[in-house]
C-alpha cells in the first residue's frame, strides 16, 4: 500500500507540487488554538456587511435570484459598473468588457490562464500578496520579482522594472495600494510605468481592490494613462470595500481584443458567481456609501494609531502607509529574521503578526500588520508588542 501510495504521488502534476502552503495560512493556524491571541496577521475588515445589503440580496433570493447567472456576470450588476467604472475612469467602458469573478482572486487566475504560454515572464514588484506567485505558477508562467526598498517606501522604481524585462516578458502586475506595504503608486511613477509598458508592449494586471481606502493624495490608475487602457486589465473587488469576503464576488474590466477569451475562462472554470453574492454586490454599489466610507475612516485611524505606536518603539522603523490597512514595519533592529520574530510574538505575547519574508525577498526584516481589530485590542497588540522588543533591546 505505501508503494502505491508512493506511485500514485508521483502522478501530482510537478507545478502543483512545487506549490507550497502560504505562510500566512500555516501562521494563522498555529494561532488559531491559543486563548487571548490578537490576531493582526489576516488582511479581512472586522466589519460585518451592513444589513441593507443582506436585506436587499435576500429579498432577491426570495424573488427567484438562486438559478445560474449569465457566465459573464449578473446582467444589472455588469450595466452598473459600466456607468460607474466609466464614470471614475473617464474611459468608455461597456458591460461586454466587464467580468464579473469569485473575489479579485478569480479575475486574476482567469486573466493570467488566459495570457500565459509556458514559460512566460510575469514582472512583480516585491514585496508582493504571496498567491500572485501561485497563480502565475499554476498557468504556466513565471514570476520575475522586482525588488523594491524600505529606504525609499517600497515605491518601485521605473528604472529597476525596465532592467528585468527580457524577450519572455509578458505581464506586469501591480497592486496599488499595495498588499502588505500601503504603498500607493504616485502619479509621476505612474506616468513611467506606463511608458515602459507601451515601449515593452507589456500586457498589465492592475490589482486595485483597496483603491477605497486610500489616506493620502487620491487613487489613480495605471488605465487612464494614455494607450494603456488597450493593454491593462483592472481587477477589483467587492471585499475590501463592502466588507463582503465571504460573499467571494470581484470584477474586472480590459480591452475588447482580451476580455472575451477571459470571459471564456471564467465560463469553463465556475460557470459563474454564485447569483446571490451578485445581489448582494449590485446592493452595496446602490445604497448611500456613507458607511463604507466610515469603515475606511476607521482605517485610517487604526493605522495612523499603529504608525504611531510603532514609530516610539527602539529597533524598528514603519513608514506610515498612504493606503489599505496594512503597515510593514521594518524589525531588523530587533531581529534580522522575520520568521523567528513573528513565531516568537506569537509563542510569548500572543500577537499574530505575518512574517516579511512570506512576501518576497525585498521583504525580510519586516512583518506585516493588519489594522483589523478595534482601537482598545489594537492598543493592547501595541502594549505586547512594546514588551517583547523592549526584552530584546540590543
Amino acid at each position: 500500500m505505501l508503494h502505491l501510495y508512493s506511485t500514485m504521488e508521483s502522478k501530482i502534476c510537478s507545478r502543483i507540487k512545487s506549490l507550497q502552503f502560504s505562510v500566512i495560512r500555516e501562521m494563522s493556524q498555529r494561532a488559531a488554538g491559543m486563548d487571548d491571541c490578537i490576531s493582526l496577521g489576516i488582511g479581512e475588515p472586522d466589519f460585518d456587511t451592513p444589513d441593507q445589503v443582506i436585506t436587499q440580496a435576500m429579498q432577491d433570493v426570495r424573488n427567484g435570484y438562486t438559478h445560474y447567472a449569465p457566465a459573464q456576470g449578473d446582467l444589472e450588476l455588469l450595466d452598473f459598473l459600466s456607468s460607474q467604472l466609466s464614470e471614475e475612469t473617464g474611459l468608455s467602458i461597456p458591460a461586454s468588457r466587464i467580468v464579473v469573478t469569485p473575489g479579485g482572486m478569480g479575475a486574476l487566475s482567469a486573466t493570467l490562464q488566459t495570457v500565459l504560454e509556458p514559460g512566460d515572464e510575469v514582472l512583480i514588484p516585491e514585496p508582493y500578496f504571496p498567491s500572485y506567485n501561485a497563480h502565475v505558477i499554476m498557468a504556466g508562467g513565471k514570476v520575475i520579482p522586482v525588488p523594491t526598498h524600505f529606504q525609499t517606501g517600497f515605491t518601485l522604481r521605473p528604472e529597476d522594472l525596465a532592467q528585468r524585462i527580457t524577450d519572455k516578458s509578458k505581464v506586469l502586475l501591480l497592486n496599488s495600494p499595495n498588499n502588505p506595504t500601503g504603498n500607493v503608486l504616485d502619479s509621476e511613477t505612474l506616468d513611467q510605468i506606463a511608458r515602459i509598458a507601451r515601449d515593452r508592449e507589456l500586457i498589465v494586471l492592475s490589482d486595485e481592490v483597496y483603491d477605497r481606502m486610500v489616506f493620502e493624495g487620491r487613487f489613480e490608475s495605471i488605465v487612464t494613462r494614455p494607450g494603456m487602457a488597450e493593454q491593462t486589465v483592472v481587477i477589483k473587488s467587492c471585499s475590501k470595500t463592502f466588507a463582503m469576503t465571504g460573499w467571494r464576488v470581484g470584477y474586472a474590466f480590459g480591452p475588447d481584443w482580451l476580455m472575451p477569451d477571459v470571459i471564456k475562462v471564467v465560463n469553463y472554470a465556475t460557470t459563474c458567481v454564485n447569483s446571490p453574492g451578485q445581489r448582494a454586490a449590485l446592493a452595496a454599489l446602490r445604497m448611500d456609501q456613507s458607511p463604507f466610507i466610515a469603515m475606511s475612516e476607521s482605517f485610517q485611524r487604526r493605522v495612523g494609531l499603529l504608525w504611531k505606536r510603532l514609530d516610539q518603539m527602539s529597533g524598528i522603523r514603519c513608514h506610515r502607509p498612504a493606503g489599505s490597512f496594512y503597515l510593514f514595519p521594518e524589525i531588523s533592529g530587533v531581529d534580522l529574521d522575520s520568521t523567528r520574530f513573528a513565531q516568537s510574538l506569537l509563542e510569548e505575547e500572543r500577537v499574530l503578526v505575518i512574517p516579511g519574508a512570506a512576501f518576497g525577498p525585498s521583504g525580510e526584516g519586516c512583518v506585516r500588520i493588519a489594522g483589523t481589530v478595534d482601537e482598545e485590542q489594537l492598543e493592547k497588540a501595541m502594549d505586547r508588542l512594546q514588551r517583547f522588543v523592549h526584552s530584546r533591546a540590543k
